[in-house]
């Protein structure tokens, strides 16, 4: 009786594990969205690298100052994952990876994105932050472009930059 005891709370602590993660991952959007940096800063780890268009961020301070600068030359913004694959929980770290889409408004036209979230997660002050957060870009151009763009290998194409190959999919570097 008592393994069976064991095995139903591992098994529970791995769902309720998995259903803060994709708490987490909903949350991350929204704050990054309503430009709310207080709640952002407190979804990463005190000492949590994010990796993303300008290289890692590492600090709570320093992330939160990335995406500040990162977001004032957008207008609106919307950040929605498609999936939360989690790979791994044990105990109070785990891995996962999410599939997502951001639209932006850059200089008033209609930018998309499709990205994969490389996190590594871990249980902090008793609630999932993100440790670690690596971007990864499947496609980032304006959306008239989207029809011919994405059968290219020059799938990122940002503004003010040199088109450059994707970092995964078909044609990437």
């Amino acid at each position: 009786m008592m393994d069976e005891l064991g095995s139903l709370e591992s098994r529970l602590a791995y769902l309720e594990a998995r259903i803060e993660i994709g708490d987490l991952v909903a949350a991350y959007g929204r704050a990054v969205d309503d430009r709310d940096w207080q709640s952002l800063g407190g979804l990463y780890c005190k000492e949590a690298t994010f990796d993303a268009v300008e290289g890692p961020s590492t600090g709570r301070d320093r992330i939160v100052e990335y995406y500040e600068k990162r977001t004032s030359m957008f207008g609106v913004t919307y950040h929605y994952p498609h999936s939360v694959e989690v790979i791994e929980v044990d105990g109070d770290s785990g891995t996962g990876v999410v599939c997502a889409h951001a639209e932006l408004a850059i200089g008033g036209r209609a930018f998309w994105v499709a990205l994969r979230y490389f996190d590594s997660y871990k249980r902090e002050d008793d609630r999932w932050r993100f440790a670690e957060r690596r971007v990864e870009q499947l496609y980032a151009m304006e959306l008239s472009d989207l029809p011919d763009g994405m059968d290219s290998s020059l799938r990122k194409r940002w503004p003010g930059t040199e088109p450059a190959p994707a970092d995964w999919g078909p044609g990437s570097g």
